[in-house]
């Protein structure tokens, strides 16, 4: 019954008090839209620090206690790669847009800047986040099993182990801009030219 009322009072009222409630609906919609994206790319930086941290001093160590040779440049090429990720991490936090002494169309576009250049670098994950580490990976396991210390079998079952990391990281990096970023991106441009009208 409530809700009726409403909507015939909204029908009722003039064009322009109308487009104004539209606004505000659409801005209401993106601020939490915005707030779920930046929590969600707050956590997923904050736990890719957590495994680089972690990476670095594995494969530190692998280069002083593996044996083998190719491991150990496997170990050298991740452990670098690692640091140069951290590095990329960090500047994707700083970059995060300011909600302070901005207009709220400034602020759109900031946010949109900062969504395109993060999807930019999801489009092109697998030159700088999978190839890299993938081609260390199979470096490494190949120093043992050239050597004799790993059978064929359990060397041909790494090989699809990481085969099938490299095609589930591609398809969930093409579902990460399909679901988060391409719809917030279109909502942004939406919004930015109903408040620029």
């Amino acid at each position: 019954m409530m809700e009726d009322e409403l909507i015939k009072i909204w029908q009722s009222s003039p064009q322009a008090e109308q487009i104004k409630f539209e606004k505000s609906r659409l801005m209401l919609d993106m601020d939490n839209s915005l707030d779920r994206f930046h929590r969600l790319a707050k956590y997923g930086i904050i736990i890719e620090q957590i495994a680089v941290l972690i990476i670095i001093p594995v494969f530190l160590f692998y280069i002083y206690f593996v044996p083998h040779l190719l491991s150990k440049i496997a170990s050298i090429w991740i452990a670098i790669w690692a640091c140069w990720y951290m590095t990329l991490l960090r500047k994707f936090k700083k970059s995060k847009p300011k909600t302070l002494n901005l207009g709220y169309i400034d602020y759109l576009r900031e946010n949109r800047t900062y969504m395109v250049n993060l999807k930019k670098w999801a489009d092109r994950s697998m030159y700088w986040y999978v190839l890299p580490p993938m081609l260390g990976y199979f470096i490494f396991i190949i120093g043992p099993y050239l050597d004799g210390a790993i059978d064929e079998a359990f060397f041909i079952k790494l090989i699809l182990i990481g085969l099938a990391t490299v095609i589930l990281t591609y398809f969930y990096t093409r579902w990460v801009v399909k679901t988060i970023y391409t719809p917030r991106l279109k909502k942004i441009d939406e919004l930015i030219k109903v408040m620029e009208e």
